[in-house]
C-alpha cells in the first residue's frame, strides 16, 4: 500500500451532534457529494444513517449507489439531472432539485405519473449565486404551479448563499431577505405540511442563526474542517470539530546527496549542502497538488519537513536531512497528526494555493480508505438496509 486513508468515523459522528446542537431545533442534512469530500460516500452514510434527516449529494450515479448500498435515509440530488435519468431518481425514491417550470419539471412529472409514484422535490431559488435556481421575484408563482401538480410530492425549498464564510456579510443579509421574501406568500401553509425551508451550508450554519430555518446542509464540517478561517476564529468558542481524516504514504527510497546535486524536474531544486532526499510514491496522480512543488511541509518521524523539486505524476520529494535516524518505509503524513505536529487539510491547501475542499474533494477514489472507531462497525452491519417501499 503505497498511501492510505483513514478515516475515524467516530469523529464524523461527533462533529455531526456538535455542529447539530449548535443549530438545534434544525434538522441535520449531511452533504456526502464528491465521495463525501474524499471521505467515502457509503461508509459516510452507513455510518450517520441515523443520525441525519437527509443525505445530498449532486449527481444521479451517487443517489443509486447509495441506495444499493442499502441506504435508506432520504436523499436529495443537487445538481442537474438528464430526464433519461429521472425515472431512476424516481424508483428509488430521491429527491430532486428543481429550479424550473419548464421541460424538466414536466418530464419529471411524466416520469413520475409513469412509475405511479409522486416525485419528491426541492425547489431552488437563486437569491444572488446567480447559478442554479428560479429567479426570486417569479419565485411565489412558480411555488404555487409546481405545487399544484399532483405528480409532483414537494418536500423543500432552498437557497445557497454566496459569502456566509465572511463574519456580517451585508450580501448575505441581503440573500437571506430575498429567499423570505419568496417565501413569504407560502412559508405558512407549506410549513404546516412539512415542507422544509434550508439556506444555511456550514459556515452560514454556524455564523448566522437566523440563516438555520428549518434544517442546514451541512458539508466540510460534518468532516471536522473549517469552512474559513474567518469561520475559526468566530465560532471556535462555541464548536469544536474534529479532523476525521488522515493522509499518510511512505518512503520508498532515502538517498545520501553532495550539496549542489539536482533533484526532480526542471532542476528546479539545487541541494545547497550533504542532504537526505526522502521520494514519495505518490504524486499529482494520486491526489497530491503539482503546485506543492518547492513549498509546504509533510511529516516524517514527528518533524516537519519540506517538499522539494517538482511534484511527479506519481512522486514527489521532501528533504529529511534534519530527521534522525530516518529509513526507507518510515511513514509520511500528508494531512494528520505525528507527534506533537499537526498538518490540517487546509493547511496542506494553503501551501498548494488552494483550499480544504478542492484538496478533499480530488483525492482518488483508488487511494485506500482505512475506516476507525465503532461507526466503522455499525457501518458494516446497516450494509444490509433495505430501502422502504
Amino acid at each position: 500500500m503505497i498511501a492510505k486513508l483513514e478515516i475515524d468515523l467516530d469523529a464524523i459522528a461527533r462533529n455531526v451532534a456538535a455542529l447539530g446542537a449548535l443549530a438545534a431545533p434544525a434538522r441535520y442534512a449531511a452533504v456526502i457529494k464528491a465521495d463525501a469530500y474524499g471521505h467515502g460516500a457509503i461508509e459516510v452514510a452507513r455510518a450517520l444513517a441515523l443520525d441525519v434527516a437527509m443525505f445530498c449529494v449532486y449527481r444521479v450515479d451517487e443517489a443509486v449507489a447509495l441506495r444499493a448500498a442499502g441506504v435508506a435515509t432520504p436523499l436529495l440530488v443537487l445538481g442537474p439531472v438528464e430526464s433519461d435519468d429521472l425515472a431512476a431518481l424516481v424508483e428509488i425514491r430521491a429527491a430532486v432539485a428543481l429550479w424550473s417550470t419548464g421541460a424538466f419539471a414536466r418530464d419529471l412529472a411524466r416520469a413520475a405519473r409513469a412509475s405511479g409514484r409522486r416525485a419528491p422535490v426541492h425547489v431552488k431559488i437563486d437569491t444572488g449565486v446567480t447559478r442554479l435556481g428560479l429567479d426570486a421575484r417569479q419565485a411565489p408563482a412558480a411555488l404555487a404551479q409546481l405545487d399544484n401538480d399532483d405528480a409532483l410530492d414537494l418536500r423543500g425549498i432552498f437557497t445557497h448563499l454566496a459569502a456566509a464564510e465572511e463574519l456580517e456579510s451585508e450580501y448575505t443579509h441581503a440573500q437571506l431577505d430575498r429567499f423570505a421574501g419568496a417565501i413569504a406568500p407560502s412559508r405558512d401553509r407549506f410549513a404546516a405540511r412539512g415542507v422544509v425551508a434550508h439556506a444555511a451550508a456550514s459556515a452560514a450554519a454556524m455564523l448566522y442563526p437566523q440563516a438555520r430555518l428549518d434544517m442546514i446542509r451541512a458539508g466540510i464540517a460534518t468532516y471536522g474542517i473549517w469552512p474559513s478561517p474567518q469561520t475559526q476564529t468566530a465560532a471556535s468558542d462555541v464548536l469544536s470539530l474534529e479532523p476525521a481524516l488522515a493522509w499518510r504514504t511512505k518512503l520508498v527510497v532515502v538517498r545520501d546527496v553532495e550539496a549542489g546535486r539536482s533533484v526532480g524536474y526542471g532542476c528546479s531544486f539545487v541541494t545547497s549542502r550533504a542532504s537526505r532526499i526522502g521520494v514519495l510514491p505518490i504524486g499529482y496522480a494520486e491526489g497530491v497538488p503539482r503546485a506543492l512543488s518547492g513549498t509546504g511541509t509533510a511529516l516524517v518521524r514527528g518533524t516537519r519537513v519540506p517538499f522539494i523539486g517538482r511534484v511527479c505524476m506519481n512522486m514527489a520529494f521532501i528533504d529529511v536531512t534534519d530527521v534522525a535516524h530516518v529509513a526507507t518505509g518510515d511513514a509520511v503524513t500528508l494531512i494528520g497528526t505525528d507527534g506533537d505536529e499537526t498538518i490540517g487539510a487546509n493547511d496542506l491547501a494553503a501551501c498548494a494555493g488552494t483550499i480544504g475542499y478542492e484538496l478533499l474533494a480530488r483525492l482518488p477514489a483508488n487511494v485506500p480508505r482505512v475506516y476507525r472507531g465503532g461507526r466503522a462497525n455499525a457501518a458494516i452491519a446497516s450494509a444490509t438496509s433495505m430501502v422502504p417501499s
